[in-house]
C-alpha cells in the first residue's frame, strides 16, 4: 500500500507531499522522504557506482526500513518523484512499470502560458 508520494524540486524543494496514513506517522514519511534524497543526490552523481545510466529514470529502491520501502523517479528536468509503500514484499520491475502510468494518467494539467 502507499502511505506517502512526494514531489521534490531540482532544488530539493517540496512541490508537493502527501500521506495516507495518520498524523502521527506523517512527520515520519516527511522525514523519511527527505532522506531519501541523499541517495538521490549519491545515484545521480556517481551513476557508474549506484547502478542506474544516466538516461534511466526509475532510480529503483532509494531507502528502505524496517516497515517501509522508498522507491524514486528522476525526470529530465530533475524533478523527483517519491514514493513511500509499506509493502515489503513488492519488486522493483512492478514499481518500475506501473509508476510511470499512474503520474501519465494521474490528470495533470498544464498550465497556460502568459502572452
Amino acid at each position: 500500500m502507499i502511505v506517502c508520494v512526494a514531489v521534490v524540486g531540482h532544488q530539493n524543494n517540496p512541490l508537493y507531499i502527501q500521506s495516507f496514513t495518520e498524523a502521527d506517522d506523517a512527520l515520519k514519511l516527511h522525514h523519511i522522504v527527505h532522506c531519501s534524497l541523499d541517495v538521490v543526490d549519491e545515484r545521480v552523481n556517481n551513476p557508474k557506482k549506484s547502478g542506474p545510466t544516466l538516461n534511466e529514470t526509475f532510480l529503483g529502491l532509494l531507502y528502505p526500513t524496517e516497515n517501509y520501502k522508498v522507491y524514486g523517479y528522476l525526470t529530465n528536468t530533475k524533478v523527483k518523484f517519491i514514493l513511500v509503500t509499506t509493502d515489503l514484499d513488492v519488486r522493483d520491475a512492478d514499481v518500475r512499470n506501473e509508476v510511470p502510468l499512474c503520474i501519465r494518467g494521474c490528470g495533470f494539467k498544464s498550465i497556460p502560458r502568459s502572452r
